[in-house]
C-alpha cells in the first residue's frame, strides 16, 4: 500500500478476475476465463474436430446425473473440453474466498475457493481437476484394451 499526502495508507483496489458463469445440472458454477480457450456448441463432434485429445462431462466429475450437455468449454491447458449444459455470460469478480474447512473431501481438489459475483457466492473450479478427469478416464481405457488383449492372446 501507498501512504498517502495525510501519513494515511491509500485502499488498494481489490483484484479482479474474469470468470464466466456456467452450469451443471441445477448447480451454478464459475471458471476463470484465462483457463478457457473456447465456448462451443456440443454438437456431437469428435475431439479432434474441436481441437482437443478428450470431452469430459462436469457431471462425471462431480457425481451428478447427466444433462443436456449443451455446450463445451475447451480448455487451454491439457486438450480437454469440458461438457456443461449452459454457459451463462464472463464477468468480473473480486480475488477468491477461501474454500469452508467443512469441505474436506475430493471437492478440495474441485475447487480453487468461492467466487463472489454481485448478490451470488459460486464455487470457482480448478481446470486441473478436469484434466485429471480426462487422464484417469485414458488410463482407465488402456486398462480395458490391455486387459482384453491379454485376455484374448490367453485363448
Amino acid at each position: 500500500m501507498r501512504i498517502g499526502r495525510l501519513g494515511q495508507q491509500a485502499p488498494v483496489a481489490p483484484a479482479t478476475e474474469a470468470v464466466i458463469l456456467f452450469s451443471v445440472g441445477a448447480h451454478r458454477m464459475a471458471i476463470s476465463a484465462s483457463a478457457v480457450a473456447k465456448i462451443r456448441k456440443d454438437r456431437g463432434l469428435a475431439p479432434a474436430e474441436i481441437g482437443c485429445s478428450t470431452i469430459v462431462a462436469a457431471h462425471t466429475l462431480f457425481g451428478l446425473p447427466a444433462g443436456s450437455g449443451a455446450r463445451l468449454l475447451v480448455l487451454r491447458r491439457g486438450g480437454v473440453a469440458v461438457r456443461v449444459d449452459r454457459v451463462e455470460r464472463m464477468i468480473e469478480t473480486g480475488e477468491a474466498r477461501p474454500l469452508p474447512e467443512a469441505l474436506q473431501g475430493s471437492e478440495r481438489g474441485w475447487y480453487l475457493g468461492l467466487a463472489v459475483i454481485a448478490d451470488l457466492i459460486v464455487p470457482l473450479v480448478n481446470p486441473e481437476s478436469f484434466e485429471l478427469q480426462a487422464q484417469q478416464a485414458e488410463d482407465e481405457s488402456f486398462a480395458e484394451t490391455f486387459d482384453s488383449f491379454f485376455q484374448e492372446a490367453l485363448r
